[in-house]
């Protein structure tokens, strides 16, 4: 299966991963934004690895924004995966994780206008 070299999240979600980093990055310029914008993602496919979400096809095209070398520059992401058992046959890894991203992006998207709040407690407890 042909990896992608890059990845990103459809219009609709990268939106809304846009207005989370506005809410936790209003100050940092363009190169902070980036960095934070890696690490949504990384915790959001973390997230969907660890709770073995099976993640739905993308609606749409996603935008490709981020180089799947610098997202998963040492293939743990990869790997991880490739372990996992959840990609279906057939679907490239980086490809499934573009899924994961997608659904977790959601997901944090909607509890942060339900509650107005990003839920990092919840995450990071046992």
């Amino acid at each position: 299966m042909e990896e992608p070299n890059r990845i990103g999240l459809t219009s609709t979600t990268m939106a809304q991963l846009e207005e989370l980093l506005d809410e936790l990055n209003p100050m940092d310029g363009e190169e902070g934004t980036k960095l934070i914008k890696f690490d949504l993602y990384r915790l959001v496919v973390s997230l969907g690895i660890k709770n073995q979400i099976v993640a739905p096809p993308l609606s749409e095209k996603s935008q490709n924004s981020l180089r799947v070398s610098e997202f998963d520059d040492e293939g743990v992401f990869y790997s991880a995966l490739e372990n996992s058992e959840l990609v279906p046959e057939g679907i490239a890894i980086y490809e499934y994780i573009e899924r994961l991203a997608e659904q977790g992006v959601k997901e944090l998207y909607k509890i942060f206008r339900t509650t107005g709040q990003l839920p990092f407690e919840e995450y990071f407890s046992d």
